[in-house]
């Protein structure tokens, strides 16, 4: 079995089903646009089902590279690299994590968990990393850190089927990340904070919230 044609087959795939669905296409359709019979594409894939299975783990294998070489080092920065690594990758894998469907399959949903687990327990380091150097406050209130870094995984993972709903202005994820989690900052943290990013790039992270016209939110 040629490697190189299996890869060719799912290379082909992603696109098509990002632009039509994974349920709209057949194999056969599949098979034209690659340019060989149905046949000879269910000797590598049976059906679809397989080949959804080689993509989902394509795609498991990209995003622990993406983990491995992001997450080196305890740093928030570190995870503003990997978030925007991840939407990288949602995009090249897009039909998955737009189609419900898909997302309730047991394939799917546990190689899902298994990422929000990494992002969870990776930030939750990070937290206590930062506690530790004096760069973040402890917890006042229990439950507040997890509910941070679950707030984190929900706004990266739904980012970008909200993108199509918001302006231009509002589609810095780095910045909406950076709005919630430096009020958690110390005064050494903020400083840090400013030495690395600026001062310019510190009052650029949002609208003030006493300006900002209730009437955007209504349409």
């Amino acid at each position: 079995m040629s490697i190189n044609t299996r890869k060719r087959i799912i290379d082909a795939a992603k696109p098509l089903f990002n632009q039509e669905g994974y349920g709209a296409p057949s194999l056969y359709q599949l098979a034209q646009k690659i340019g060989m019979s149905r046949g000879n594409l269910t000797y590598y894939f049976k059906d679809k089902e397989s080949l959804l299975n080689a993509i989902i783990e394509e795609m498991c294998q990209e995003y622990d590279r993406l983990m491995d070489s992001t997450t080196q080092f305890p740093s928030w920065e570190s995870t503003h690299e990997s978030t925007l690594a991840f939407h990288d990758l949602q995009k090249e894998y897009a039909f998955i994590f737009f189609d419900k469907q898909l997302l309730q399959l047991p394939l799917v949903s546990v190689q899902i968990k298994e990422m929000r687990r990494r992002h969870l327990e990776w930030q939750m380091s990070i937290i206590r990393f930062s506690i530790q150097i004096g760069n973040m406050k402890k917890e006042e209130i229990p439950g507040t850190y997890i509910n941070l870094c679950r707030t984190i995984w929900q706004a990266s993972f739904f980012w970008l089927m909200g993108d199509v709903y918001m302006e231009e202005d509002e589609r810095d994820y780095g910045k909406y990340v950076w709005s919630i989690i430096l009020p958690h900052f110390t005064e050494k943290g903020l400083g840090a904070f400013k030495d690395h990013f600026g001062e310019e790039y510190y009052h650029s992270l949002g609208q003030e919230f006493d300006k900002v016209d209730p009437l955007l939110f209504s349409i």
